[in-house]
This record gives structure tokens, sequence and C-alpha cells, in this order.
């Protein structure tokens, strides 16, 4: 850590100088850092080609300092040897910093892994980075979250998808997509032959952006994950997403649609693909309103679709309305199915009955389950404590979310739905 004392920031700066292959990581994370000290750490930058990972989000970086880093790494005399760069959280970064990084990645041949989440790039920032990813052939992996980028920026990548060859994944969490952008990242996806993941979550991407989605993606033998979670997709959007699962050709290892709007209709369309499909290990439906019915029909679909599909591996419904009787279909399915890895029910509302039928199960019959989430549900205190120290003793589980679990190395706290959004 640098903190405010200039002697350690000299410290930093020397051990840069001294490009020795030992120091191969730089992380100056939340500290006021200022474009002044980036100026200097880039001209340091210019006489090293050993350090390989260098963190900088948070520093109070502006497009200034941005463009001392960005002409540093294309420094033509000694080659940078920057594979990882971070500059997430500089919020005054700015289009024009945008700009500069764009012109850096034209001529910069290293980087691979390029992190600018929350900068306030805008469409006019993320525009230029979009349209260099048509010639650059190094950068694998480009966050760029959080930048109120609209569906103009949306078209700008999906273009560059059509020709790109090198990217692996990118995020535009959190920004202003609305189908008509999702439908450009469509046409790009379906020429895309690279990219393995693409996180869109926290947009306003609705149903037909969905069926865009489920179009374009259809034909692509590259993608695995695809991350829609707190956009606007409804039932509707759901049966799209599930008419793609339940095509052959589809690659996806992992889906995820937490906070959607989506109930049992939705659900049960989802659950109906994967008797079927043989290759999504992941299914994200944290947040959304499953079970909302009488009969919890959607999960009860879901445990029907246990019983038969061996190949999912995690199954994330915390934050639903997921009563007993659901729990109670589900804690059936396991007695069965040898293929589940992880189950996360948290925030959900089923009471003592429906977490001692799924204790029964795991003491006994499922010996394959080794994630378990089941913190703020109905139970009361005395059943879930009693629940807790049988699931320690007799099953397989090693991770468990409950208030009550015991930290030790057989069980530890899961807090929160981690996975709501994946």
């Amino acid at each position: 850590p640098m903190g405010n004392n200039p002697t350690k920031f000299q410290l930093v700066i020397a051990r840069v100088e001294a490009n020795n292959p030992s120091v191969q990581e730089l992380s100056l994370e939340k500290h006021d850092v200022g474009d002044k000290r980036i100026r200097v750490l880039a001209e340091a930058l210019r006489q090293n080609n050993t350090l390989e990972r260098l963190n900088l989000s948070a520093c109070n970086i502006t497009a200034l300092g941005v463009r001392y880093l960005s002409d540093a790494i294309c420094n033509i005399i000694i080659t940078s040897n920057v594979r990882r760069l971070n500059l997430s959280d500089n919020v005054k970064v700015g289009p024009e910093g945008g700009k500069y990084l764009a012109n850096a990645l034209k001529n910069n041949k290293i980087l691979e892994q390029l992190a600018i989440n929350n900068c306030g790039l805008g469409d006019e920032g993320f525009i230029p980075l979009a349209e260099v990813l048509s010639t650059n052939r190094s950068l694998a992996v480009l966050e760029a979250g959080g930048n109120e980028i609209t569906d103009e920026g949306a078209k700008a990548l999906g273009d560059a998808l059509k020709l790109n060859t090198s990217l692996e994944g990118t995020s535009l969490w959190n920004n202003l997509i609305t189908s008509n952008g999702a439908q450009h990242v469509a046409e790009g996806l379906a020429a895309n032959k690279t990219l393995l993941w693409i996180g869109l979550g926290g947009n306003g991407v609705d149903v037909e952006g969905a069926w865009a989605l489920a179009e374009g993606i259809r034909g692509n033998e590259s993608l695995q994950w695809l991350g829609m979670g707190g956009n606007m997709l409804g039932d509707r959007g759901a049966m799209h997403l599930a008419t793609l699962l339940a095509n052959d050709a589809c690659c996806l290892q992992s889906i995820g649609l937490g906070g959607n709007e989506i109930s049992d209709d939705g659900a049960t369309n989802i659950a109906g693909a994967l008797k079927t499909n043989t290759k999504l290990k992941s299914l994200g439906l944290g947040g959304n309103r499953i079970a909302l019915t009488e009969g919890d029909e959607g999960t009860k679909q879901l445990a029907e679709m246990l019983l038969t599909n061996g190949s999912l591996q995690k199954l994330l419904l915390s934050s639903n309305i997921i009563g007993d009787t659901a729990v109670v279909h589900l804690a059936t399915a396991l007695e069965t199915n040898t293929g589940l890895e992880t189950l996360l029910l948290a925030d959900n509302p089923f009471s003592d009955e429906g977490g001692e039928g799924l204790a029964k199960v795991l003491c006994s019959a499922n010996k394959t389950l080794r994630t378990l989430d089941i913190h703020n549900s109905q139970m009361t205190n005395a059943s879930e404590k009693r629940i807790v120290k049988v699931l320690q003793g007799k099953s397989a589980l090693t991770r468990l979310g409950s208030a009550f679990g015991a930290k030790n190395n057989i069980l530890t706290i899961i807090k929160g739905d981690e996975n709501k959004e994946a």
C-alpha cells in the first residue's frame, strides 16, 4: 500500500524503474494517486517491460492521467508488458479518457484485459473503444459497466463483434441499453466465433431484446455464459430464451436471469427446455416471482426437470416466493439427482416443513449437493439450528448459508444472494 506518504510512492516508482522480473503486479487501488503521480508512474513504465498487472482502480485519475498511461503503454523504445489494466471507478476519466485508451489500443499489441467500469465514458468515450476492437487482436476482456452507454454504444460493439477474433469476454452491466441495443449485439454474436461470455445485466432489455439475443446466439458455437440479470425480460422473454436452450445447437453453459420479473410461466418454459438440454451447468433465477401461484407450479416443474437432467450443477433460486410444497418437490428430486452441486434458496418463505424435508434427503439419499443456502427463510430459529446441526453431521455439504452455520472447515456461511445477477 502506498498511502499519502511521498516516500512510499517513491519506493513504488523505484520498484517499477528497477524492471525486476520478480515484480509482475502493482496495485494502488483506492489510493488518492491523482494525475501528477500517474505521470510519474507513466514515466517509470517507459523503462519497464516486466510489469504485467496494473490495478489503478479508484485512484482519482482523470482523462489527463489516462493520456499519460496510454502514451506509456505504447512506448516503442521499451515495449510495455502490461497485460491487465484496471482503471475502474475513476469517474473523472470521461469521454476523453476513453478516446485516449482507444488510440492506445490501435498501437498496443500486448494488453489482454481492460477494466473501465464506472469511468463516466458515455457513448462518446465507449464507441471509439468498441470500434478499435475491429482491428485489435490482443484484447481478450473488456469490462465497461456503469458508463451510461446507450444503444449507440451497443451498436458499435455489435459491429465490432462481427469482425473481432480475439475478444473472449465483455461486460456492459448497469448501462442504458434497451432492446434496440440488444438487437445490435445479437447481430454481432450471430457472426462472432470467439466470444465466450457477455454480461448485459442491469440494463433495460425487455422481451424484444430477449427474442433478438435468442436468435443471434442460436447459431453461435462459442458463447458459454450469458448474464442478463436485472433487466425486464418477464415470462415472455424467458420463453424466448427457453426456446434457445431447447435447441441442440445451443452451447450455453451458464445463463443468469435474476431480477427479471419471471414467474411460474417463465420458469416452467425454462424447466421444459432443460429436460432435454445437456450442456447448461448453471441457471440463475434469483430475485424473481417464481412459485407465486397456487400449487408452486414453477418450482414443481424445475423439480421434475431435475429428475431427468443430470448436467445442471448450479440452481440459483434465492429471493423468490418458494414455499414448503415447492421445497418438498425439490427435495424429492434430489433423492435421485446426482448432478446438482449448488442450490440457493435464501430469502424464500418456506418454513420448518420444507427445511426438514430437504435436510432428510441430504442426510440420506443425496450425496452430491455441496452448497446449500437457506438463510432468511421462515423456519423457526429452533428448527433451523437443529437442521444445521444435522446437516453438519450427516450430509455431504461443504458450504451452508444459514445464520446458524458453523464457521469451520466443514461448513461456512454464504452471506447474501451472491448469484442474483449471475
